[in-house]
């Protein structure tokens, strides 16, 4: 089951908001998975830490989570998947918007497997 992991870069209103809609939505915040323990942490350590987890971080990040995927591609090291989220897409202070397409994407991948996966959240339809 797909189950989400939001970085420190997104706000953990929107974990809040979409555990008061949806419940059965296994989403966390980096702020309260193991109470913030990896924030700030490395990236390696935190797609290693969710890995483990089976948790599927969400991120704005493409400068330095890309790299790092890139490297374990090459060496056979697992992750437990990454959705990207382009700006650009959805801003990220645009949080209806973020929970919309959150939810949305749960509804079509819940039961996905995300090990080693990456993918693009769309943005969702007005």
């Amino acid at each position: 089951m797909l189950s989400l992991l939001l970085d420190q870069h997104i706000s953990r209103e929107i974990a809040e908001q979409i555990r008061a809609k949806r419940p059965e939505i296994p989403i966390l915040s980096l702020y309260e998975w193991r109470d913030g323990a990896l924030i700030g942490a490395d990236d390696p350590l935190i797609l290693r830490e969710a890995a483990a987890e089976n948790l599927t971080l969400v991120t704005y990040d493409r400068q330095t989570i890309p790299p790092v995927l890139m490297e374990w591609g090459i060496a056979g090291v697992a992750h437990g998947g990454v959705l990207f989220v382009d700006n650009r897409t959805i801003a990220t202070n645009d949080f209806g918007r973020l929970v919309r397409a959150l939810i949305y994407l749960f509804d079509q991948e819940q039961r996905s497997d995300w090990t080693n996966r990456i993918g693009f959240l769309p943005a969702p339809t007005p």
